[in-house]
């Protein structure tokens, strides 16, 4: 690490803060009330998801003199808060609790991702696993590293498999083009298997560990993505959409699916066997 370590570890503080003193507490303890639909049965928020993005938004835009905040509860109240993504100059991402849909069932897989964005692009990033109490962070340029329990370091280098074969991972399809969904699926048993954890952050965090190898996304909503998608770049792995252009945070959600590979030769291999028509 360098002296960019100290204002990594500044944001890590607030998001730790943030799980211990806001989200864990209602963590199978929401009652009815406490959760709601925003666009459909599918798409969930709850008590918690509100009041960790309300504590986050004012502690980061003070880290950063002039920069503003996109959190996906404000977007869902308000679309144009969006457009600061595309504006030159410095935002934070929040998602506040991603896998909503787990957390409020009591499962223990779901998030907190923020990422540092810089003129449409993520510069820094970090996941926060509140349950396990790890957080996942990477520099642009300066590589990947996992803050375990104990307070240890450990740089994170995704393990690369020899073959498609090899090959485990999460193709999220459940939106936008059903044709290109139907084709993966009747390709996926050229691979060694498929662990959907409806939680993009716990997936990402899977990647770096070597646990799944890929992760396919026809929605990619820039706070699900945008920290993710540079944590597996830092760790020797390739974010990038399926046209072949590299993954942005300014980009729009419903561009080329965007396919996250733990190297260059796994993302060809997967193109090549699954996705080309």
């Amino acid at each position: 690490m360098n002296d960019t370590m100290f204002d990594m570890d500044a944001v890590r503080l607030l998001i730790e803060e943030a799980a211990r003193g806001v989200i864990m507490p209602r963590f199978r303890q929401l009652g009815g009330h406490e959760i709601d639909e925003k666009a459909g049965p599918h798409d969930m928020v709850t008590i918690a998801d509100r009041e960790s993005e309300a504590f986050l938004t004012p502690r980061l835009e003070a880290l950063i003199a002039g920069s503003t905040v996109v959190g996906e509860e404000a977007v869902s109240a308000d679309e144009s808060i969006m457009e600061a993504l595309r504006r030159p100059g410095t935002c934070w991402l929040i998602d506040p609790v991603d896998g909503t849909a787990n957390f409020a069932v009591g499962n223990a897989l779901f998030a907190v991702m923020v990422a540092l964005v810089q003129d449409g692009d993520a510069v820094a990033g970090w996941i926060h696993d509140p349950v396990r109490n790890i957080t996942a962070m990477a520099h642009k340029g300066d590589g990947a590293w996992q803050r375990e329990a104990d307070g240890t370091l450990r740089r994170l280098t995704a393990p690369k498999p020899p073959s498609l074969a090899h090959l485990s991972g999460a193709p999220n399809m459940r939106y936008g083009d059903r044709d290109f969904a139907a084709r993966i699926a009747h390709r996926l048993d050229r691979t060694a298997g498929v662990m959907m954890l409806r939680c993009a952050g716990q997936e990402y965090l899977a990647m770096a560990d070597g646990q799944i190898h890929y992760a396919v996304y026809n929605r990619a909503m820039p706070w699900d993505h945008a920290a993710g998608s540079l944590l597996i770049s830092e760790a020797g792995g390739i974010a990038r959409r399926l046209d072949g252009s590299p993954y942005r945070a300014a980009d729009k959600p419903f561009s080329s699916p965007l396919v996250v590979a733990c190297g260059e030769d796994q993302w060809n291999w997967l193109k090549s066997g699954i996705f080309d028509p």
